[in-house]
């Protein structure tokens, strides 16, 4: 397994910095501190951390076999030592020392330390998810913030054309139809406007849930430029998905071993003393009540009802499923790159000619206008469906833009930079350090 390029150092589960609240001061919020902030309070990312710490500690379970055990306890019972079978209590305080066990503390320590990996890795998989998530949801905000913008541009220009078409019917240069054609127009192209403004309240509630907050200022219209996200060349050994199913696939070689060591032998050094709480027949009235042994142990298992091969048996269905699971994290990731990186180039292109289309648009705007106007050979209805075509291209050219960014964000996640693009590769997240 290629070693992780990331892994996390547990520094304190309390007192983590906050970011600031002082974005809700702000003109506007930037998409760096909309992420920041969402990292550093979502219990998503709370839980995540949880769980590592929980298997951190499993280490250290692990590691106890290597150290004596020692045990303290009452015996009470019946004793042929004692005359007529007598019945004898005692307290036993006794010790075991492993000295060997052909790797059996070790396999468990093996089996720890990939189930810590894994988890690091779990806990970047889920950072990187709710950063997505706040792309996505910033990037829909500054969708539907232009388009409003944009919707409400066209409800002005089509109430202006409105206005020359009630003016002309006024004179009797033209028909009411003229007059009822606009007012139509107008009343579609407000429709429009109000049905934006409600998608961009429900990606500002979206945002404002993600980052834990009532509500969320206006974002920013600042996207960071991401042109190569989107290549299917890019080193994906070292993405969380496949840190995860790396770490798996690590664990499971490591319950094999452990499974094979139960298997083996293992030696120990057992002292032990007891202490009568009678007089003890084996040394005569009035003499020592306390005995002392020292015993070295070889102990193996005969049968255990078939456990130990079923312990093989799944750890080698384990190991199966890790492989599985590790081409499947690498074709998900391949797969999403390449799509990426044909449609970014797709969607580039789209833009260009949206670009070409909106300026043609207004050039046949204006030449229509002069034609109603000056002429009154151009019917209404043209310099109507021009004025729209006009803000139909601004629209078509925002969703262009948009999709194109949310492509950009999934080829970041699938790559593994989202954390490199937001500067969070040596910063502390709720209590956890993320160092190199």
């Amino acid at each position: 397994m290629k070693k992780a390029a990331l892994h996390c150092c547990l520094i304190s589960a309390f007192g983590s910095p906050v970011v600031q609240a002082d974005y809700m001061q702000a003109a506007s919020l930037d998409i760096d501190i909309a992420v920041q902030r969402t990292v550093q309070w979502h219990p998503a990312i709370a839980e995540a951390i949880g769980l590592l710490m929980q298997q951190n500690e499993q280490i250290t379970v692990a590691r106890a076999g290597y150290y004596p055990q020692i045990s303290a306890g009452v015996r009470s019972g019946y004793d042929n030592a004692y005359p007529d079978n007598r019945y004898s209590q005692a307290l036993v305080l006794s010790v075991s020392q492993m000295l060997y066990d052909f790797g059996k503390v070790s396999g468990e320590v093996r089996v720890a330390r990939a189930g810590v990996t894994q988890y690091q890795a779990g806990l970047l998989l889920t950072i990187d998810q709710i950063i997505r998530e706040v792309i996505q949801a910033v990037i829909e905000i500054q969708r539907y913030q232009q388009l409003v913008s944009v919707a409400s541009l066209q409800l002005q220009a089509l109430e202006q054309v409105a206005g020359l078409a009630r003016e002309r019917h006024s004179k009797g240069a033209s028909s009411l139809s003229d007059v009822v054609q606009s007012e139509s127009r107008i009343e579609g192209a407000r429709a429009l406007h109000l049905q934006y403004k409600a998608q961009l309240e429900r990606w500002r509630g979206t945002l404002a849930m993600l980052m834990g907050d009532m509500q969320v200022p206006h974002i920013s219209a600042r996207f960071p430029d991401h042109h190569g996200a989107c290549n299917a060349a890019a080193d994906i050994q070292t993405t969380p998905a496949m840190l995860v199913a790396q770490a798996q696939r690590q664990q499971a070689l490591a319950r094999i071993d452990q499974a094979q060591a139960q298997l083996l032998p293992t030696i120990s050094l057992d002292p032990t003393a007891t202490h009568y709480l009678d007089n003890n027949p084996l040394a005569g009235s009035g003499r020592d009540r306390t005995q002392y042994a020292v015993a070295l142990n070889f102990s193996v298992p005969i049968d255990q009802g078939g456990a130990v091969k079923a312990r093989q048996r799944a750890a080698s269905q384990a190991l199966r499923s890790a492989d599985a699971g590790l081409q499947q994290a690498a074709l998900t990731a391949k797969q999403q790159l390449l799509e990426g990186q044909n449609q970014q180039a797709s969607l580039q292109q789209n833009l260009d000619v949206l670009v070409r289309r909106q300026q043609l648009s207004m050039q046949t705007r204006d030449l229509y206008r002069q034609q109603y106007l000056a002429l009154g050979t151009r019917p209404l209805l043209d310099l109507l469906n021009a004025e729209q075509e006009i803000y139909q291209a601004q629209l078509d050219r925002q969703h262009t833009l948009s999709d194109l960014r949310q492509l950009q964000a999934g080829c970041l996640f699938h790559s593994g930079q989202l954390r490199r693009i937001f500067a969070l590769q040596h910063s502390r997240i709720q209590g956890v350090e993320l160092q190199p």
